[in-house]
């Protein structure tokens, strides 16, 4: 038997452009994220469409770090792909950390049937010094080869995915790749509660506090809305940088900042794909570091752009061609 109530829950999200010239439809939504034989895709049509794939299982057998030394852990990695708006793809990965009753490796029949669990075999300490120190350690850095690499497993379904036949490989913006780590405890009183921290350009780390183990799921999809809308507005800053390394009026500009905002504007629905257990957390994230507002800015400033240059081309009858 093991403890029911997770030490930790760790996570990653990868956040990338469809690679594919038009959104897909549902019925072509469906058919990508069909990872699994047999299994349905979940769907959403309102207020935006979300296509989630079944959930896959990767066996896991490594380490994990806890202060200034690490712990043994064996089970699984949950996994699951989604498409947001039929643009949006995102891989995640997840995993509850649990506390083994023996200290000593099962066969894998005992870990394989639980989807997203992992136990720890070796002596940690009490349960609140544990999960914190496992959450520190996984959101400290880069893994050691011998460490639990979620980044690598997510990496690998999103890269199956974005190879898929049906996807022609030619995304009318060109955008990167975000990654979004997080970590998640049971608080009871104390949640729910996040905190986001940007830690480079790509990758961002999320802390949550959780009342009771019936919100992980929420989390999971709290962390997935997040990491979609962080990706959002970092590709319309990216944009933005991008045209201004061309004059004003040029057809460069043009073919950079048009399709950014014709493809990536209507997008943007913050919480709307959070389930109401932790949809409160999305009114601390609009005041700080205030998504909205900035969101809000970047698409001025693009539509901005974009008046100016038409407005010259009128005035100086620039035809449409030489744009």
């Amino acid at each position: 038997m093991v403890s029911a109530t997770p030490l930790v829950v760790l996570g990653e999200v990868r956040t990338c452009l469809l690679p594919s010239a038009a959104a897909l439809t549902r019925a072509e939504a469906g058919e990508l994220l069909a990872l699994m034989p047999g299994r349905a895709v979940r769907w959403r049509e309102r207020p935006g469409t979300l296509g989630v794939s079944p959930v896959t299982a990767v066996g896991v057998d490594c380490d994990l770090p806890l202060g200034d030394r690490s712990a043994r852990i064996v089970g699984t990695v949950a996994t699951n792909a989604s498409l947001t708006g039929g643009r949006v793809l995102q891989s995640s990965a997840h995993t509850r950390i649990l506390r083994a009753q023996e200290r000593r490796r099962q066969t894998w029949s005992h870990y394989i049937s639980r989807k997203g669990v992992a136990e720890v075999i070796t002596r940690i300490p009490e349960r609140e010094t544990a999960g914190n120190g496992f959450a520190e350690g996984y959101l400290a850095g880069p893994p050691r080869a011998e460490h639990l690499d979620l980044a690598s497993i997510s990496e690998r379904l999103l890269t199956r995915v974005r190879a898929d036949p049906q996807l022609d490989q030619n995304p009318p913006v060109q955008a990167g790749t975000t990654r979004l780590r997080w970590a998640a405890r049971i608080g009871g009183s104390a949640g729910p509660a996040a905190s986001l921290h940007m830690d480079d350009d790509t990758v961002r780390s999320v802390r949550l506090i959780l009342r009771d183990e019936s919100d992980i799921a929420a989390a999971q999809r709290f962390c997935e809305d997040l990491a979609a809308h962080d990706w959002l507005l970092t590709v319309l800053a990216d944009a933005l940088d991008e045209a201004d390394r061309f004059p004003l009026h040029t057809r460069e500009r043009m073919d950079i900042l048009a399709p950014a905002l014709e493809h990536l504007a209507g997008l943007w629905m913050p919480g709307a794909h959070t389930p109401p257990a932790l949809r409160a957390l999305w009114k601390e994230f609009q005041n700080e570091p205030g998504f909205n507002k900035q969101w809000t800015t970047l698409v001025g400033r693009l539509r901005d752009n974009i008046a100016v240059a038409t407005l010259y081309m009128l005035r100086h009858n620039v035809a449409v061609s030489e744009w």
